[in-house]
């Protein structure tokens, strides 16, 4: 038998509450990014882009990693990685 998950309902209401308000739609992130939302499907499917969660099917960032990631791709070359 799986394990059992939890779901939204069963979360306390404070983590509910954080998981919400640090979560960000990709329409958001693509915005918060400046990028398309096709850009971050895209990157999702290939596995290099962003981290991202999926929450009963629904893709969501969290902003602070959306942040951090923005700045592991700082480079102050054209060439190399």
């Amino acid at each position: 038998m799986p394990p059992k998950t939890s779901s939204p309902s069963s979360l306390p209401a404070h983590h509910a509450s954080s998981v919400a308000s640090d979560s960000l739609t990709p329409k958001q992130a693509a915005r918060l990014l400046n990028l398309s939302v096709s850009w971050l499907a895209k990157r999702r499917l290939e596995g290099n882009g962003p981290l991202y969660s999926k929450l009963l099917g629904a893709v969501r960032y969290d902003e602070a990693t959306l942040r951090q990631w923005m700045k592991s791709q700082q480079r102050i070359s054209t060439s190399g990685p």
